[in-house]
């Protein structure tokens, strides 16, 4: 692009502190990269009744419109937005914020037309580089009714190298219940946590443990509509309608964005699946605010946070199995196989024959040969070479009494494992060999 014509892009920040610093960084690391003037819209409203200035002592141009306030503004703007909400609101075409595949796809496809961007993502989109977002990200400078409180406490009353329990309640119910967080610090009695929440139940009940460690505070989350449920529809002052009935005040924002930087320098147990305890994790890993080492990473296994994971698609399958394999090896076998079961809806093809390989091990440590052959023919029947799976199969059709069976998987093993290494398998091989003839 030529940089002297220098559009302007119209950072649109909404909703919670997460999502609004998630779109703050993307803007303005494309601002950074490509030499752009910026714009930067922070509306004050029930999501977030904190001024930009509350959070931020950056020197940038910022303006407080709505969303419904900016219809008919952007006309001839190149839109890029989360949802289709905000192009209603807009009245414009939708146009995905994340529809893009690198710096040089949104380049060719941008800046051709010399216009300016709107642009209102609420996560931050994967083909914008890492690099320029933790350089964005650095770039911040909280406000001092900010950083102060943060460093105070964690002087004062985290020593030590400290995780992180996030509990997300309220319009979204994510992250450790408190049964699995009871159990959790019980279990690492010499471990020191630190716990936040926009429920003050729930760090109530969690600092009640010796080792657990929350600020007081006298502001909370509040019920925009006092007498509805958290999650019942509610219609926010832009008129937008969500099942969230949500009021943030500037106070409650101020002391959100305290815990959010406390988070940040702790090892976070669990994935809540919110934007908060994301944006915690990467300032931890970008820029925390006091040098500080995070403790070694707790074999704390949820099986509800990890199929949340699944659902979001986060979790890789190498990731998984190693989980399945820790969890396995602390003898919580039937924990490990329920998170398998669990996984086979979210993997397809050569990641489904290893999840199901796997699973099929798992239930041949338990002596469940039928259910363990029943997984193994099925890979067999997608990936015919895979010769760990004969190997295992053999052994199930032994465990199952079909000795002929058993030696002809045998034979099938030995064709296909040729010149390839078994030696991962030899514990196996060696059992099988004077109990199936072959």
């Amino acid at each position: 692009m030529d940089n002297n014509s220098n559009p302007n892009i119209h950072i649109f920040c909404d909703g919670g502190i997460g999502n609004r610093i998630n779109a703050l960084i993307s803007g303005l690391a494309l601002a950074n990269h490509f030499t752009l003037k910026s714009t930067i819209y922070w509306p004050i409203n029930s999501w977030c009744a904190a001024s930009f200035e509350d959070i931020f002592q950056n020197l940038l141009y910022v303006k407080t419109d709505a969303i419904n306030e900016l219809a008919g503004k952007f006309d001839h703007a190149k839109i890029m937005l989360h949802d289709e909400i905000g192009a209603q609101f807009l009245n414009v075409p939708f146009s995905s914020a994340y529809d893009y595949r690198s710096l040089e796809d949104f380049n060719i496809r941008t800046f051709s037309s010399n216009c300016d961007i709107f642009f209102y993502p609420a996560i931050i989109p994967e083909w914008i580089p890492e690099a320029l977002i933790h350089t964005a990200l650095s770039e911040l400078r909280f406000t001092q009714t900010i950083t102060q409180p943060v460093s105070s406490f964690i002087k004062s009353k985290l020593d030590k190298p400290f995780h992180g329990l996030h509990l997300r309640r309220t319009d979204l119910r994510v992250g450790l219940s408190d049964l699995e967080v009871m159990n959790l610090v019980q279990s690492y009695p010499d471990e020191t946590f630190y716990v936040c929440s926009d429920d003050p139940q729930a760090e109530l009940l969690a600092s009640s443990h010796p080792n657990v460690h929350a600020r007081t505070k006298d502001h909370h989350v509040q019920k925009r509509k006092v007498d509805s449920d958290w999650i019942s529809v509610s219609t926010d002052k832009e008129g937008r309608q969500s099942y969230g009935n949500i009021e943030r005040s500037r106070e409650a924002m101020i002391d959100g964005a305290i815990d959010l930087l406390i988070l940040a320098h702790s090892q976070i147990v669990g994935y809540s699946g919110s934007t908060f305890q994301r944006m915690a994790r990467l300032i931890g890993d970008v820029c925390p605010l006091l040098p500080m080492d995070r403790p070694v990473a707790l074999p704390f296994v949820s099986n509800k946070e990890i199929k949340r994971q699944l659902e979001a698609r986060v979790l890789p399958l190498n990731a998984l199995l190693e989980i399945c394999n820790k969890v396995g090896v602390s003898g919580r076998v039937d924990q490990a196989i329920e998170l398998l079961q669990e996984a086979t809806k979210f993997f397809t093809g050569q990641e489904l024959c290893t999840l199901l390989h796997t699973l099929a091990v798992f239930h041949l440590n338990q002596g469940q040969a039928q259910i363990a052959k029943s997984h193994l023919l099925y890979v067999l029947s997608k990936e015919s070479l895979r010769s760990s799976s004969w190997l295992h199969l053999a052994y199930a059709d032994l465990l199952l009494d079909d000795i002929a069976q058993a030696s002809r998987s045998m034979h099938s093993f030995a064709a296909c494992s040729q010149g390839s290494d078994a030696s991962a398998d030899q514990a196996l091989i060696d059992y099988l060999k004077p109990r199936v003839p072959h």
